[in-house]
């Protein structure tokens, strides 16, 4: 099975996240591929059995050019270019068929205010076909910048395999008939 991570960072802990969920995915047998969004090609996408997309919470939702553009005189790793976002990324990614997987996080202050990018980008991925499986998740830090909470980092690793796991169980059960997908 694959599993296919795409993020979007501005200060790096989005990026810590992603690479912990495949790392889970991996501990429970998927062969992960973790991609920034400028990175995510259809072909990338296409390739993937579980798509896992997470976005870092800005300004209550997912990133705008705008809010991104506050970020970016701090950025880490990033070096102020990036351009397009996962919100962005989403509206130009091609619809796909019955039967695709897909899981949305995001990672927000530790505030009840701060919002969701989880929910936008679940809400993205439904409406280009994909089926949400468990719950948008959100991995919290203690600051704009960082770092990412204490348990966070075990948490994401957690969730990517229960993930992999889930998916994987339905990938082998037998479907009408007695078929083996």
């Amino acid at each position: 099975m694959d599993v296919v991570v795409v993020y979007e960072t501005h200060f790096g802990q989005t990026r810590d996240v992603a690479s912990e969920i495949a790392a889970g995915a991996k501990d429970a047998g998927a062969t992960t591929t973790v991609v920034s969004v400028d990175e995510a090609t259809a072909e990338v996408v296409n390739a993937a059995d579980l798509l896992i997309v997470g976005a870092p919470t800005q300004v209550l939702g997912m990133s705008r050019p705008w809010s991104r553009g506050l970020a970016h005189p701090q950025e880490v790793g990033t070096h102020g270019d990036i351009a397009d976002g996962v919100r962005e990324w989403l509206v130009g990614l091609p619809a796909v068929g019955a039967g695709r997987r897909a899981a949305a996080f995001d990672t927000k202050l530790p505030s009840a205010l701060a919002g969701s990018a989880a929910r936008g980008v679940a809400h993205g991925l439904r409406q280009h076909g994909f089926t949400i499986i468990g719950h948008p998740d959100h991995f919290i830090v203690e600051d704009a910048e960082g770092p990412l909470r204490e348990g966070e980092r075990e948490r994401a690793r957690a969730w990517g395999a229960e993930l992999a796991g889930a998916v994987a169980a339905e990938l082998r059960a037998p479907i009408a008939g007695g078929e083996q997908p």
